[in-house]
């Protein structure tokens, strides 16, 4: 591996972190925080630029990105973003007494997972509830953006890199030019948050709740200033507003710059968004039936059904009711809906609708096949052949998922009473959701876990949230065999 290389990366990623950290504290500023509460920023944004400057002279601009390079250097780009956005988090006398939970929050931000460990979050400073969500906004195309900023226009591993990086088995520039689709991506993303937090304005939200929600929104990530989440405000608009927003934001952006710049009907016709938009349709009908005989307003029922459905299919992870104690029937669906997720290329987690649907076809076809073996099968996708390394690279992720989720689900059960509990823990972290079904329920933390499993399951959202394969490359003893210093 080209060390210089990726301590140049780095470096100017260290120097974009002790910017963006700058922004919560202007907001300590705003709300005539203590001194204490500014402090706890000054410090790791001196950190974490010089350390930046440290290593962008240490480093070099010369010589290509290959695949290695660049999946080292995202995930070991979110470790550090992680370790030092904590810092703020761990100076603060509540909520967060072992560096390990400042750690595990901040993570969470990040990977847009929404995992809480704060007991009580309705105390913190305005400063660091701003600086949670943030990272929700950054995490929720940060690591895209990077690896369409970074890399050579003309490199052929960039588009290896993207099916490994990008959420789905696929990634398709929009424009001729990776940073200019960067770009692109990043207006379409600012200017649907700015229209989510004008739209919680006029719903009744202070300014800086709404921000908050936005971002949280945007990233599909989950954190909120109230302990109870959307629910503190038991209103069924900004249920619908952020139940439709998170909806908004779980769709491949791809489609976004193609409605707007190109056809409208083309985007329509995308069989991932049809096959996403049905999933929510039905799953938020199922679940309004089951739990109509629960509350006496059809309204809520169906404004809880739809908004739950919503933020966990899309991985967001803000809640309305507490769905734990709703029916077996609606629990479980839900479960399953960790897992499918949202579409390729949004911000949201889980396998993807692309991926779901490729493998449902996959298994379709291998039943005609065995009742017929002379049957010739062809997986389409969008009415396109879907190519052979993609199904491959599907199942081989899907494979590597499900053992990297059994070993998480082994390590976490050390510390549960029951397998719904370690089993959900581990869904709702890898799957980048937050709340869980279990023995503490979507309503409370992750607080009262061991060391261990809070370990555990921070790299649990590290690996969903950079699809595996980044954090397999980091952890690997080979890839620090033959490092070069060029």
């Amino acid at each position: 591996m080209n060390i210089k290389i990726i301590n140049n990366a780095i470096g100017r990623l260290l120097q974009v972190l002790a910017l963006l950290m700058i922004l919560p504290l202007i907001v300590a500023f705003i709300y005539k925080e203590g001194t204490n509460d500014k402090l706890y920023f000054v410090f790791p944004i001196i950190l974490s630029g010089l350390l930046g400057t440290f290593l962008v002279k240490k480093g070099s601009t010369k010589g290509h990105v290959f695949t290695r390079e660049a999946m080292f250097t995202t995930a070991f780009c979110w470790v550090l973003y992680s370790i030092i956005g904590a810092i703020p988090l761990y100076l603060t006398p509540t909520n967060y007494p072992k560096f390990l939970d400042a750690f595990f929050e901040m993570a969470s931000g990040f990977t847009t997972c929404g995992a809480s460990v704060a007991t009580n979050v309705d105390i913190l400073p305005h400063s660091i509830i701003f600086w949670k969500s943030l990272s929700h906004l950054i995490g929720g195309m940060g690591i895209l953006v990077f690896t369409l900023a970074i890399l050579p226009k003309q490199n052929k591993e960039a588009t290896n890199l993207m099916q490994a990086e990008v959420p789905g088995p696929t990634f398709g520039k929009i424009t001729p030019k990776l940073a200019e689709t960067a770009r692109v991506l990043y207006i379409l993303y600012l200017a649907l948050t700015l229209i989510t937090t004008i739209a919680l304005l006029l719903a009744g939200m202070n300014l800086f709740d709404s921000i908050i929600f936005a971002m949280g929104a945007a990233g599909t990530g989950g954190f909120a200033n109230h302990g109870t989440s959307v629910a503190f405000y038991d209103s069924r608009s900004i249920e619908i507003i952020l139940g439709v927003a998170m909806m908004l934001f779980g769709v491949n952006f791809n489609l976004y710059y193609y409605a707007i710049i190109k056809s409208v009907k083309e985007s329509f016709k995308s069989e991932e968004l049809w096959a996403y938009v049905g999933v929510i349709f039905v799953a938020t009908v199922l679940i309004f039936i089951s739990i109509r005989p629960i509350y006496n307003d059809p309204l809520y029922s169906g404004s809880n059904a739809f908004f739950t459905v919503s933020s966990i299919i899309t991985t967001t992870g803000y809640v309305s009711a507490d769905f734990g104690n709703w029916p077996f029937f609606a629990r479980h669906l839900l479960t399953l809906l960790m897992f499918i997720g949202g579409c390729a290329g949004s911000t949201a987690g889980g396998l993807k609708v692309s991926r779901v649907v490729m493998m449902f076809k996959s298994a379709i076809n291998q039943i005609k096949t065995a009742v017929n073996p002379k049957r010739i099968t062809v997986n389409r996708l969008d009415g396109k052949k879907v190519d052979d390394d993609v199904e491959s690279s599907t199942n081989r992720y899907f494979l590597i998922y499900t053992i990297l989720f059994v070993i998480f689900m082994i390590i976490v059960s050390i510390d549960t009473s029951d397998f719904e509990t370690a089993f959900t823990a581990v869904a709702a972290t890898i799957n980048n959701i937050g709340p869980y079904i279990g023995e503490l329920g979507p309503m409370d933390t992750f607080a009262r876990m061991s060391d261990l499993s809070k370990f555990t399951l921070t790299l649990a959202m590290l690996f969903g949230r950079l699809e595996l394969y980044p954090m397999l490359l980091l952890v690997s003893p080979m890839t620090y065999k033959n490092i070069k210093k060029k």
